[in-house]
């Protein structure tokens, strides 16, 4: 209740409390981690955020699971471990693909990614996918107009063959 109130620092307090309980399940432990890492990455705190992440992997099962392995994939992307955040978003969409919204998200990395890794035409073809197939998630495919914009705005200074207007 607290994290939906946006009240963070109660909600992390409440979840060290449940975590301090004897013999409580899987589920209510990986639940109360997760409001732990929710309720860090909502104030900054990304080093704790990461860490819970990490210990949510180890107990969740279903979306709980996708959210985790999301999550390690962003992180690597942040820490520039490019490679290693694709093959995450690869075992994403194996492993979770019945969770929609974590499977465009980690498409959006994939994308930037690849981008990082200098392969701009897979970048692109990743985002204009998004854009055509996970239409439920409007957020989602505004970040991934946003991102394929930049890229063709980018790759547009460098390359006179490409019109950062064409469409793909």
């Amino acid at each position: 209740a607290y994290y939906e109130l946006k009240d963070y620092n109660k909600a992390v307090a409440a979840a060290t409390e449940v975590l301090a309980m004897p013999d409580i399940t899987d589920r209510v432990k990986s639940d109360a981690i997760l409001i732990e890492a929710r309720s860090a990455m909502e104030t900054g705190n990304e080093q704790k955020a990461k860490e819970a992440y990490k210990r949510v992997a180890e107990i969740a099962t279903g979306k709980l699971a996708a959210e985790a392995l999301y999550y390690d994939a962003y992180f690597k992307n942040k820490e520039g471990a490019f490679k290693a955040s694709n093959e995450q978003v690869q075992k994403l969409a194996k492993d979770y693909s019945g969770y929609k919204e974590f499977g465009a998200k980690g498409l959006v990395l994939m994308a930037q990614n690849f981008y990082a890794l200098e392969d701009a035409y897979q970048a692109t073809y990743i985002l204009t996918s998004i854009e055509d197939n996970f239409k439920d998630f409007p957020e989602i495919v505004l970040e991934a107009k946003t991102i394929l914009q930049q890229i063709k705005d980018k790759e547009a200074k460098t390359n006179a063959s490409i019109s950062k207007d064409e469409e793909e």
